[in-house]
């Protein structure tokens, strides 16, 4: 009887150990991705990054931010708005979104509250101080009155809570950018 119960005792560790290396390969980025026509891919183990050549994707009148740690809605976002023609830029998390910032002229930023390296808030500041009079909304799934309201004095245009309908969003998305570029036909 004692060996069917550490014999029970070696499965079920076993299999709890597979278990959580599977979620852990699952929560590893292995490829971080960046507009479609520049793809960043990291070597995890040295974390070494190799850079495609860009391709043009066209002349696009405006480009967005996607800034979510889901890849899967950043997908589905840049879906979306390429189907606009519009050019779609990407980050998993804070410190990236405000790199592209630094390096492309961005128009629009869809941004997470809850990221795990900085909050949505911590990289708006950030990003601020790179480019003031970007539009930003935010997307989340946790409305902390706090941080929203810290981004609503950040300038954030809109909140869209998660599940939120991409449709909105991108009607949203789009009509600000059309008033964006009306605003500044006029002044011209």
């Amino acid at each position: 009887m004692i060996y069917f119960l550490v014999l029970f005792l070696i499965i079920v560790i076993v299999l709890a150990l597979v278990i959580r290396q599977r979620q852990h390969k699952q929560n590893k980025p292995v490829m971080e991705r960046e507009p479609l026509h520049s793809i960043t891919y990291i070597q995890p183990e040295n974390k070494r990054k190799v850079e495609l050549s860009p391709t043009s994707v066209g002349n696009s009148p405006f480009s967005v931010l996607i800034v979510d740690d889901q890849a899967s809605i950043r997908l589905l976002m840049r879906e979306l708005f390429e189907l606009e023609n519009i050019t779609v830029y990407e980050a998993p998390h804070g410190r990236t979104a405000i790199e592209q910032v630094q390096q492309h002229p961005i128009d629009f930023i869809l941004l997470d509250l809850k990221m795990p390296d900085m909050d949505g808030i911590e990289a708006l500041r950030e990003i601020r101080k790179i480019d003031p009079s970007v539009m930003v909304a935010m997307i989340t799934a946790y409305g902390d009155p706090d941080k929203l309201e810290a981004a609503r004095e950040m300038g954030v245009e809109a909140f869209f809570t998660k599940p939120f309908d991409i449709n909105h969003v991108k009607e949203f998305v789009m009509s600000s950018l059309m008033e964006k570029d009306k605003r500044e036909g006029e002044v011209s």
